[in-house]
């Protein structure tokens, strides 16, 4: 009797595993997004590394443009007890994009402007890390512009008969000069010249997820700025390597790449 009561008492202090964590918007594919539901006193991992949850216990998670293994969320309540998610990438197919016509030292940049390049990309990784508490990322986007749709995210591109690296954007053809909005509401965390990307803002919707608005004409906000969803934060443009006017719109969750058109939805016609 003593050995039965003795195992009863280990296993009641195991924490219990409850059935799975809730997933409040999008899928599990490759460039997606997934808004998380917790408590908002638990804490949640994703492979063994804490993310944070909001104070309405919401927490958010991505895939690349090519991860293929899978995410193992486990949220830990107060009591100890756990559930538990295992998120499955669904693999896509990206189509190959074809753009000719680009100057020379915009595919392959001559080697005086190296330093520059690498200076870019350290600026736009670091406006990229914040892990601020805001809670843009809990509520719909919206499109920056409308626009006929020209380039797709994973799209492989060929430059000027050149294979490059995949485009991580949503191109979006429009007139010269038209505003581009805030999909949602965030901090300005970059508007600044690249060599590449031309006028380039980033917008911190907060716990690591960004927007990025590439190749504009103008500015309307300044560093440090908080932004409501649908501000009107600059102007469509032809800056970096660019054919014509258009928005590049990029979403990132810190370093992974996600699809805008997945996150906003289909663009409305009006």
């Amino acid at each position: 009797m003593r050995i039965i009561l003795l195992y009863l008492l280990a296993f009641s202090i195991i924490p219990n595993i409850a059935e799975s964590i809730e997933i409040t918007r999008g899928k599990p594919l490759q460039g997606g997004l997934l808004v998380i539901k917790v408590d908002n006193d638990s804490k949640l991992t994703v492979n063994g590394k804490t993310i944070p949850v909001s104070l309405n216990g919401k927490a958010i998670v991505g895939f690349h443009r090519d991860e293929k293994e899978p995410l193992h969320l486990i949220e830990t309540l107060r009591d100890g007890s756990k559930k538990k998610l295992i998120l499955k990438p669904k693999l896509r197919v990206y189509q190959e994009q074809r753009i000719n016509g680009l100057p020379k030292n915009m595919v392959t940049p001559p080697e005086k402007v190296l330093k520059r390049i690498r200076e870019d990309r350290k600026q736009v990784a670091k406006a990229r890390s914040y892990l601020t508490s805001i809670n843009g990322f809990e509520k719909v986007f919206s499109w920056p512009i409308k626009g006929i749709i020209t380039g797709t995210y994973g799209t492989k591109r060929i430059l000027n008969g050149k294979p490059r690296a995949p485009h991580y954007g949503i191109d979006i053809a429009a007139p010269m000069g038209t505003p581009v909005r805030a999909p949602q509401a965030g901090i300005i965390r970059m508007a600044k010249n690249l060599y590449f990307t031309g006028l380039t803002i980033i917008l911190d919707h907060g716990h690591g997820l960004s927007s990025t608005f590439l190749h504009l004409s103008g500015t309307k906000i300044q560093v440090g700025q908080k932004v409501k969803k649908n501000q009107i934060i600059g102007n469509v443009g032809s800056t970096g390597r660019s054919t014509g006017p258009h928005l590049d719109w990029r979403i990132n969750l810190l370093k992974k790449r996600l699809d805008p058109h997945l996150i906003a939805g289909t663009m409305p016609n009006k």
